[in-house]
C-alpha cells in the first residue's frame, strides 16, 4: 500500500520518515524517504489496523515531533469463488473404459454427470479437481455425454418414470432383411440389441419408441435373437 502526506513548509527540510504500528501511538517500524511526499509500506496484513505518523527532517538530520496520527484497516479480501463447471479434456478410450481429465478450482470436490440423450443427467462419480474419471461402463451406450460440476452447487436430477418394457412385433424378413416393429413408452429411447447364443448381446441400434428395425445383416447369420432394452 502507499501512504501520502502534504508537503512540510519549512524550507530547510531535506527529507521524511514514515512510522507506522499496529497500536495508536506505538510505532514499531519506519521508512527513509527521502524528499518525496508518499512511501510504499510492504508486510500489511489483511483485517489488520495500522496506525501512521511521519516526521521532517533537515541536512543536520535534526527531526521533527510526529505528525497527526493516521490509521488504516487492510480488508479482508475474499477468496475466488470456484468454478462451477469443470474443464473436461484428454478424453481416451482403453481397455478400462472411456476416460477424460477434469480441471476446475484446485482441491474443490466436482459431481461428474452422465446422460444419453442430453435431458437427464446421472451423478457417476464425486472427486476433488483435478483429477482422472475413467467410465468402465461407457461401452454398454451407444452415445453417452459428460460434465463435471461443482459438488456445492450440484442438485440431483429428478428424471421420468421409467420407461415401459419394449414389445416386440410385426415381424417379418424381406428384401432389406429381417424386420420387426418396436413399441413402449412413447419418446423414450431403447437400444436394440442381438444375439447369436443368447448370452453375449451386442448393442446395434438406439432410437425413440415406437420405430421399425431392420436388421440388414441377419443373412449372414444362423441364427439371431433380438431384445430391447430402455436406455437409463
Amino acid at each position: 500500500m502507499t501512504v501520502m502526506w502534504n508537503k512540510s513548509a519549512d524550507t530547510n527540510v531535506q527529507g521524511y520518515k514514515v512510522y507506522y504500528g499496529t497500536v495508536s501511538h506505538q510505532y514499531t517500524n519506519s521508512i527513509v524517504t527521502g524528499n518525496v511526499t508518499n512511501a510504499s509500506v510492504t508486510v500489511i496484513q489483511t483485517g489488520v489496523t495500522y496506525y501512521f505518523a511521519a516526521t521532517s527532517h533537515d541536512a543536520a538530520g535534526w527531526e521533527s515531533s510526529y505528525s497527526p496520527e493516521v490509521s488504516y484497516t487492510v480488508p479482508v479480501t475474499s477468496p475466488a469463488a470456484p468454478v462451477t463447471n469443470a474443464a473436461l479434456s484428454s478424453a481416451a478410450s482403453t481397455s478400462s473404459g472411456f476416460n477424460f481429465s477434469v480441471k476446475g478450482t484446485a482441491a474443490s470436490p466436482y459431481v461428474v454427470v452422465a446422460s444419453t440423450n442430453l435431458t437427464y443427467w446421472v451423478a457417476v462419480a464425486t472427486n476433488a479437481s483435478p483429477f482422472v474419471f475413467t467410465d468402465s461402463n461407457a461401452s454398454k451406450y451407444s452415445r453417452r455425454f459428460y460434465k463435471a460440476i461443482l459438488q456445492s452447487a450440484y442438485v440431483p436430477q429428478v428424471g421420468p418414470a421409467p420407461p415401459t418394457a419394449p414389445a416386440l412385433s410385426v415381424s417379418s424378413y424381406g428384401i432389406a432383411g429381417f424386420s420387426f416393429n418396436l413399441t413402449g413408452t412413447p419418446g423414450a429411447f431403447y437400444v436394440v440389441e442381438v444375439s447369436t447364443n443368447l448370452v453375449n448381446w451386442v448393442p446395434v441400434l438406439t432410437n425413440p419408441a415406437p420405430f421399425n428395425f431392420v436388421d440388414s445383416n441377419a443373412a449372414k447369420f444362423s441364427r439371431r435373437f433380438y431384445q430391447a432394452v430402455p436406455l437409463p
